[in-house]
């Protein structure tokens, strides 16, 4: 018994030994690489410096199939309102729900508090799959360039909720007339995203590239403010139902 005690924790020394030796190799724990990690709470609707602030979203140059989508998500009946998040909304830049930048041992992991799904970005060197599969997050891999992590995505299946929500009147008041922007599974979204104001606020300028329902790429930047004091909380969409004009249930975003 004693002898096999003592090879038990020989291999516990030696797995200890050879997981250091791997985390001091993974690139993502380097020193250098910009202190992204924690909570952040984005500054739509905040009394920040208007520096700070998300760019609005640009006049939709939809294409005939995207205009006809973007009509038909514009219905009280919004569809499919608790689906997951895409890899656009999730980073809206909202200052309602918190977003929390973690690392792991093959690159990052977003959550978002509203997110049934987490999103995740490699940074370990890989390229995308050739039979990749659609998923509501798409697949994203990121490299650094300088102190500006730039994170490629593709793969999205196009099912997820419209980038400027649904909270506007076409849901609450149904008397909204804004048009709703949506993303295809063509969508191929390029993130640039570092640290501005002293490493208390983080930006992530988007494009958008998506021929199956633009006309045209376009570009827009969100922002979030640093907050430590704030931790992510259990939510999902579907426990959160709130009752319309007629007294029907709706869940709220």
């Amino acid at each position: 018994m004693r002898l096999r005690a003592s090879v038990c924790l020989l291999h516990g020394f030696a797995a200890m030994f050879l997981a250091t030796v791997a985390l001091a190799a993974e690139p993502d724990l380097a020193p250098g690489i910009p202190n992204i990690w924690g909570v952040w709470l984005g500054t739509n609707g905040a009394d920040v410096d208007a520096r700070y602030r998300s760019t609005p979203w640009p006049a939709p140059d939809f294409t005939e199939w995207g205009a006809a989508q973007s009509k038909l998500l514009m219905t009280p009946e919004t569809p499919d309102e608790c689906s997951p998040y895409g890899p656009v909304v999730y980073m809206g830049g909202g200052g309602f729900f918190p977003l929390e930048i973690a690392r792991t041992w093959k690159g990052i992991v977003l959550l978002s508090e509203p997110a049934s799904n987490p999103r995740r970005i490699f940074t370990d060197g890989r390229k995308h799959p050739e039979d990749l599969d659609p998923t509501w997050g798409g697949h994203s891999i990121g490299r650094w360039e300088g102190d500006t992590l730039v994170v490629d995505t593709i793969g999205a299946n196009g099912r997820g909720r419209p980038l400027n929500g649904y909270l506007s009147g076409a849901v609450s008041s149904r008397v909204d007339t804004t048009p709703r922007l949506l993303v295809s599974d063509q969508l191929h979204l390029v993130e640039r995203i570092r640290l501005v104001g002293g490493g208390q606020f983080l930006e992530d300028e988007l494009t958008i590239t998506d021929p199956k329902t633009y006309k045209h790429p376009f570009t827009v930047k969100h922002y979030w403010q640093r907050r430590p004091d704030l931790e992510l909380l259990e939510y999902f969409c579907s426990d959160n139902r709130r009752p319309d004009a007629e007294g029907h249930t709706e869940s709220a975003q």
